[in-house]
């Protein structure tokens, strides 16, 4: 990393972070609204839900366009959905909070990626109940990679993370499936667990497994009360790992100590 960028001001840091942050969180809007449709996520350039319409660049600088443009299409007038700001405002938040605990390194720009990912992952899940293997697959050799070429965590550890909790996943899956006849957990959610192991390590993604699980049931049980069904109910797990890995990456050592009173380790 530059020396020059190391000497920055910590409030231009901040400021760029949040800025990379929200055209992140730009292009993941493409991502959430378009891999799900088959579509591409390179061309045909942004364009409005309602008429269709091109979006001009100035249109679409993040979070700014949404507040001048109040929300609506400068063509047709018709609404734009609070998510996209939401999003932007989200990944923005997302590289500031990161910063705050990572060192401007390699490992910030690897855990910046990771988190990027998470949001679209969420999203994706919650909206549409897959989880793409265009961002799962991917993911798991790149976060090997990433361990080769800027440990912590080493390749061993990493490539453990990558097989064991996705194959205990696997396992849980298919014996529901044997003993139900239902599908319970679904293959994106095993290879996002896989992914998430191949970036931080098998520690760790078994206790977002853990954390995961149990906001997984917490989401469920309000679902259900509020839409109403029954064990049958379909719930996306992916947002629920999804906050559990942001969580590990926001804080690590609060977050494994959570992990252990969880399950009650000493």
């Amino acid at each position: 990393m530059s020396e020059t960028l190391l000497e920055l001001p910590w409030s231009i840091l901040v400021g760029f972070s949040a800025a990379i942050g929200a055209c992140v969180g730009s292009f993941l809007n493409v991502v959430i609204h378009r891999v799900p449709r088959g579509e591409s996520i390179v061309t045909p350039r942004s364009r409005c839900p309602e008429c269709g319409a091109g979006i001009p660049g100035w249109a679409n600088l993040p979070l700014l366009s949404y507040a001048l443009l109040r929300g609506r299409c400068r063509g047709c007038g018709g609404t734009i959905s609070l998510r996209y700001p939401l999003v932007e405002a989200l990944a923005a938040l997302l590289f500031v909070a990161l910063l705050w605990t990572e060192p401007l390194g390699p490992r910030l720009l690897i855990e910046w990626a990771l988190g990027a990912a998470l949001i679209a992952v969420a999203f994706i899940d919650y909206d549409h109940q897959i989880i793409p293997n265009a961002i799962t697959l991917p993911g798991i050799p790149l976060g090997i990679g990433c361990a080769l070429l800027f440990p912590p965590p080493v390749w061993l550890d990493v490539l453990l993370g990558a097989l064991l909790p996705g194959a205990m996943m696997w396992g849980i899956a298919a014996f529901y499936e044997w003993r139900s006849g239902r599908v319970g957990l679904g293959m994106g959610d095993v290879k996002l667990v896989a992914m998430l192991g191949a970036f931080l390590g098998i520690q760790p993604a078994l206790g977002i497994l853990v954390m995961g699980s149990l906001l997984g049931l917490a989401h469920g049980v309000v679902l259900i009360a509020v839409r109403g069904g029954g064990r049958k109910t379909r719930i996306p797990f992916g947002p629920a790992l999804a906050v559990a890995g942001l969580a590990h990456l926001f804080d690590p050592q609060i977050f494994s100590a959570f992990v252990e009173r969880l399950i009650g380790s000493p």
